[in-house]
């Protein structure tokens, strides 16, 4: 079974990387990043705009092949 994962890039003022985190589930990023997970999921899907920890940070989803 393939399974995807999701990757958050967070960056600092400058736009730089600072570090890049992996997740199985975005329950596990709910719990790091401190927002509830439907917050994570409509940023991902572009439902919401960035507030609080997400203006400094991408959400990206692996692609299994």
């Amino acid at each position: 079974m393939k399974k995807n994962f999701w990757y958050v890039y967070l960056f600092d003022d400058n736009n730089e990387i600072i570090k890049i985190m992996k997740f199985n589930t975005i329950q596990e990023m709910s719990y790091v990043l401190g927002e509830k997970p439907s917050v994570l999921s409509n940023y991902f899907h572009g439902l919401i705009k960035s507030r609080g920890v997400l203006k400094y940070c991408k959400i990206y989803q692996s692609i299994p092949l």
